[in-house]
């Protein structure tokens, strides 16, 4: 059986996921004092807002990217 991290099984695999967030989950799960586990719910809020923005920027390029073309572009008045 291949090398897992403990309770890796226990999430799927998120296309994006921010770096650390597995720790992260892993850590709230294993956390019992109220105070530590919101500082490491904050972190888990801070890595998530970046990661929305760094997808909307993202986004935002895409949209913004025209295909390439192998076509000529059209004359609308011909000479």
């Amino acid at each position: 059986m291949p090398n897992e991290k403990s309770g890796d099984a226990d999430y799927p695999d998120l296309p994006g996921e921010p770096e650390g967030w597995r720790e992260l989950q892993e850590r709230a799960r294993k956390e019992r004092d109220p105070r530590k586990l919101e500082a490491i719910i904050g972190e888990m809020n801070r890595l998530l807002s970046e990661s929305e923005k760094k997808a909307a920027v993202d986004g935002a390029r895409a949209k913004t990217t025209r295909p390439v073309s192998d076509k000529p572009p059209s004359s609308s008045n011909p000479d």
